[in-house]
């Protein structure tokens, strides 16, 4: 019986996973942010949550790290990342990204847009604040919030 509940987990978390990184987030993203979004992570803290943005770099520039990077709200109020790292080197460049972003939940009312380098990304395109439960993370494939959510 721990067995099959086992099995039955691990194929549900492999296609949950298969899903969420096969997904497209944005078929056309900005060129001049260099990166493009490949899955957002929400973790409910609270009243707050932990919003977590994995980028993929999609063209041959660097990232510039002397630009600033903002997650910008609905309400046109900018956020500085509280956590970033990087995966691949400053030589040769960074592939992926990971930026942190702590917030209100009402900040996510809306569209959520990312200024990094010379563009912006789309983080999220459906206006309702998606409803999260505490002690599980919410993964989007896709800036439709709405249509796109893997809970774990």
């Amino acid at each position: 019986m721990i067995r099959l509940a086992m099995a039955t987990a691990l194929v549900v978390l492999t296609v949950s996973a298969a899903m969420m990184w096969s997904g497209n987030y944005d078929s056309s993203p900005d060129p001049k942010a260099r990166f493009q979004v490949d899955a957002v992570r929400l973790e409910s803290d609270r009243s707050y949550v932990w919003l977590e943005l994995h980028l993929k770099k999609s063209g041959t520039e660097n990232h510039d790290l002397l630009k600033p990077v903002r997650l910008v709200t609905a309400d046109n109020i900018e956020h500085e990342p509280a956590d970033t790292v990087f995966a691949g080197n400053p030589e040769k460049g960074f592939t992926d990204i990971w930026f942190k972003f702590w917030l209100e939940k009402e900040d996510l009312r809306g569209v959520l847009n990312l200024k990094i380098n010379d563009g912006t990304l789309k983080i999220k395109s459906s206006e309702p604040i998606p409803s999260l439960s505490n002690n599980k993370d919410t993964i989007f494939n896709s800036s439709d919030w709405e249509k796109s959510w893997l809970g774990f």
